[in-house]
């Protein structure tokens, strides 16, 4: 049986396994050869793997799952601060205020959905009112929107655990409380009352609001926000000749909302050595449009054309783990920096885009991603067979190492590279294969 004969009995046979949803193979091909064929080889070394540490230009982070807002300092990946925009909608249109309206307050609640960093420093944000028209179109991580004079300041401690009760409401939930000039209230009032008959109106009115904490001076927090949240809005407090009530503007899923971030690097104890392979004792990965590792095995190819025989990969592992507890200096606090539940890695196109490995359609428990116990592994078998394939003489892209859902997720973790100290903890490429004679 040739080799691509071969090959393409193994194809279907895992697409019958995946279509059954059968137990997913633990190795491609491990049904076809039997295990004493099986050959054991590690790839180690800046002889083996070319790796280096890139910064994320930006990411669409438009309707993320989650608005982040904080600022932290981390002594290895320096000072983050993140912050986001949103649209806010009318919770009925033609609201009317009534003779005489009088604004008792205005307040931005905020419902907490989880945090990262350390939430015992205090924290100040400050709230813009956005000047520019917010568009339906894609949002990164690093647009910037024209604002207007800050509408609202608070100092607070993150709460993201604990229950809030009020006067007003009594919400089995956390949520965090900012001050409104009640000046918004006001023009609210006495504006064209055409502006409050429809989300479009309104919206051309009163185009968003902008969220941005200053610099905490320590660690500080990343809090993670649900502001499509039935207990997010921007209430008005008021009464009038004839009653007292309040009028909610909330965010909905159609509102335009997108993340804002900003890292100095430079303000690390040991600041990161971006896009330089000469020094890859240590990879550093971070999400909200943070950092990523760029990953590639220059000569595999040429080993396996080197051996002069058809190679089948039945498993190749690409396995990671922790760096120490301090870096060059710097301590490496994975306590309070919890490293990401799920990494991903993405094959790397010629014009410096990304496309998903063929390996990840597989299935999760297949492909990994998980980190357990300090360390990460990913099988990229079917990746690894076609650069083989496609022999020494293809180009070789690489591929990009991220934190997974980096349009809202700050974590972070830091890896032993290829040229990390220790042989046994550094970055591996681990193949199990068959030689296969036509």
């Amino acid at each position: 049986m040739t080799l691509k004969n071969l090959m393409f009995l193994l194809l279907v046979i895992c697409s019958v396994s995946i279509i059954s949803c059968k137990k997913v193979p633990e190795r491609i091909g491990n049904t076809i050869q039997p295990e004493s064929s099986y050959i054991r080889v590690s790839f180690t070394g800046t002889q083996d793997i070319y790796a280096e540490t890139q910064r994320v230009d930006s990411l669409s982070t438009k309707s993320a799952n989650y608005m982040l807002l904080g600022d932290m300092y981390d002594p290895v990946f320096g000072n983050s601060n993140l912050g986001f925009y949103t649209q806010l909608s009318l919770t009925t249109n033609g609201h009317e205020w009534g003779e005489n309206p009088v604004a008792d307050s205005v307040v931005l609640q905020l419902t907490y959905s989880n945090y990262y960093g350390d939430t015992t420093q205090q924290q100040i944000v400050r709230v813009y009112e956005v000047t520019e028209d917010m568009l339906d179109t894609t949002y990164y991580s690093n647009t910037i929107l024209e604002c207007g004079d800050e509408i609202g300041y608070h100092q607070f401690f993150p709460r993201p655990k604990t229950f809030s009760n009020f006067e007003y409401d009594t919400i089995n939930t956390a949520v965090l409380r900012i001050p409104i000039d009640t000046m918004v209230a006001y023009r609210f009032f006495h504006d064209e009352e055409a502006n409050f008959t429809s989300n479009t109106a309104f919206t051309d009115y009163f185009k968003g609001i902008h969220l941005k904490c200053d610099d905490t001076g320590g660690t500080g927090s990343i809090c993670y926000f649900n502001i499509t949240n039935s207990n997010t809005y921007m209430r008005v407090y008021y009464h009038n000749d004839s009653d007292t009530s309040f009028y909610d503007f909330d965010v909905t899923t159609s509102n335009i909302r997108y993340n804002y971030f900003e890292h100095d690097y430079e303000a690390a104890v040991s600041p990161i050595r971006f896009n330089d392979s000469t020094d890859n004792r240590y990879l550093f990965l971070q999400g909200a449009a943070g950092t990523r590792a760029f990953i590639k095995f220059p000569n595999l190819a040429q080993w396996a054309a080197d051996l002069n025989t058809n190679v089948l990969v039945n498993e190749a592992k690409l396995v990671m783990k922790s760096a120490p507890a301090v870096i060059d200096g710097a301590i490496n606090d994975t306590a309070t920096f919890r490293p990401p539940t799920q990494l991903v890695v993405v094959k790397v196109n010629a014009d410096g885009s990304y496309s998903t490995l063929p390996d990840q359609y597989v299935g999760t428990n297949y492909y990994g991603g998980t980190f357990k116990n300090g360390e990460v592994w990913f099988r990229i078998s079917e990746y690894i067979q076609d650069l083989i394939l496609a022999g020494p003489d293809a180009e070789n892209y690489g591929i990009y190492l991220y934190v997974n859902a980096g349009s809202y997720n700050p974590s972070r973790w830091v890896l032993n590279g290829p040229d990390y100290a220790d042989s046994t903890s550094m970055l591996r490429l681990d193949l199990i294969y068959s030689e296969i004679d036509d």
